[in-house]
């Protein structure tokens, strides 16, 4: 498929062409252009303590006689390095291959459980339908904060479209076919006989070196629709295309409409909804959010997040504006910034069915409480900041809220009102009075409740433009405490 005949895909569908380019001249990573020594690549490019450990998993495997293979990103990112790089890995995907493993209650929890023996201090996390343990170290001294989760190979069979998947053990070969790319259907044999060896059963390599997002069956997205998020983020994060027949059925997906209920009952396939928001969650944290939101919506799939969701002009420029203002109203902004990106889209839906998502995605309880409660306190904050005149009115009417609350008013606002709540997080609520404690028990008075009247008095004389110097100050504060007394 060249990029000719892609761009008359997407010219057919109205997607955006910006995503048409030609990797043709991509320079590719070394080790995609030879057949290195696989082992010694991982080792290489891991954090040494990441690599001991990974020695210590092979070895309890190999002493069991289980063939422990590595799957997914972590391989994916390996053909991507480039010389002399290092992978920074949060997440390892080890898998057991079940004909070797005749284990009762699955390869993969029987091999978690004995190294959670090995290491006390890790939290194991158990998932006996999924034949499925991980093995979570948090700001480890040693490991720092890694998860290894370690899977007994298996199928996934899907009763309708968009279930939870019915499980059932089977070799690693039709394990790799539940992937959801190409390019992460790699695994790498970490045992010995044939350590190093690379499984590439569906030309994940090719495509890694064409640049091309590409699914491995035609009802990859109707079995599991958050895989065209997960397109969608790998496309922008590794400035790869989506091959055309993947668009496809992208559109095959979209226009068969089977999420529908979610937006009417609490709790329906709750996975789905919680893969849902993590991919969310990851999308809205990265720089390149509005090209993964356009690039959904051209594709129709913000509709699994709520039917009839348009992102439309205004919405994208109350994200950006929400994006900017984070900047100046908290230090820690980046670790909830996705959340009030997703709120300010959730905003334009319904208040009832908002709620219902909210929930079902099992967003913070304060989230679901401002997606309720943000038009009561935008109607409150706009008629106040109306209502007053003076700059120190305006300025205790927003002391009153949240600063989280303010930023999604002001972004949901007009202008005038956008303009002052920017001004209040710049600049005025850096604003302080010109004399402290100390400065009134300096003049001569005493100590008391008439500090804190005094203070504030003169602060919000500050604000209006009546005190500009220290001195002037403290002028002013004669007058203010003989009032007082």
């Amino acid at each position: 498929m060249n990029n000719k005949e892609l761009l008359n895909i997407l010219k057919k569908e109205n997607l955006p062409e910006t995503k048409i380019k030609n990797n043709s001249d991509q320079k590719l990573s070394q080790n995609l252009l030879i057949d290195a020594d696989l082992m010694k690549l991982i080792s290489d490019s891991v954090d040494n303590n990441i690599w001991q450990l990974l020695e210590e998993i092979i070895q309890e495997a190999e002493l069991k006689a289980w063939s422990l293979y590595v799957v997914g990103g972590i391989v994916r990112d390996l053909f991507l390095l480039k010389k002399n790089q290092k992978i920074l890995i949060q997440d390892i995907d080890l898998v057991v291959d079940s004909n070797t493993s005749p284990s009762n209650i699955g390869a993969g929890i029987e091999l978690a459980q004995t190294l959670k023996k090995r290491y006390p201090e890790v939290l194991l996390t158990v998932y006996h339908d999924f034949k499925t343990a991980s093995l979570s170290w948090n700001k480890d001294k040693k490991y720092g904060s890694v998860q290894i989760d370690i899977t007994t190979s298996r199928t996934e069979t899907y009763l309708y479209p968009s279930a939870n998947p019915k499980i059932q053990i089977a070799p690693i070969e039709q394990d790799l076919f539940r992937r959801d790319f190409t390019i992460n259907a790699l695994a790498v044999k970490l045992t010995s006989p044939a350590q190093g060896k690379l499984l590439d059963l569906f030309m994940g390599l090719s495509d890694l070196r064409k640049a091309q997002i590409k699914v491995l069956h035609p009802n990859s997205f109707l079995e599991d629709p958050i895989r065209i998020y997960r397109a969608v983020k790998f496309a922008i994060r590794l400035d790869f295309d989506i091959e055309a027949q993947t668009i496809q059925y992208i559109y095959n997906a979209t226009k068969n409409q089977t999420y529908d209920h979610l937006k009417l009952e609490v709790n329906i396939i709750p996975s789905l909804t919680i893969r849902l928001k993590n991919e969310l969650r990851s999308i809205l944290q990265s720089n390149s959010w509005r090209k993964s939101l356009e690039l959904l919506s051209c594709f129709g799939a913000l509709y699994y997040l709520y039917p009839g969701l348009i992102l439309n002009c205004e919405i994208l420029r109350q994200m950006r504006y929400v994006s900017r203002l984070m900047k100046y109203s908290d230090p820690h902004h980046k670790t909830i910034k996705w959340l009030l990106l997703l709120e300010i889209l959730l905003s334009s839906i319904p208040l009832k069915e908002r709620k219902i998502i909210a929930i079902n995605l099992q967003l913070p309880s304060e989230s679901i409480k401002r997606l309720s409660e943000i038009q009561n306190i935008n109607k409150e904050i706009n008629q106040g900041l109306r209502k007053y005149s003076k700059i120190s009115d305006k300025v205790n009417l927003l002391n009153k809220f949240y600063w989280i609350d303010l930023i999604l008013v002001a972004a949901q606002s007009k202008k005038e009102i956008r303009y002052f709540i920017w001004r209040y997080f710049t600049k005025l609520s850096k604003i302080s009075s010109p004399l402290n404690g100390s400065d009134l028990k300096n003049i001569g008075y005493l100590p008391g409740p008439r500090y804190k009247e005094a203070l504030t008095i003169l602060l919000d004389k500050t604000l209006d433009g009546e005190i500009k110097t220290k001195q002037e100050a403290k002028i002013m504060v004669q007058t203010i405490m003989e009032r007082l007394d």
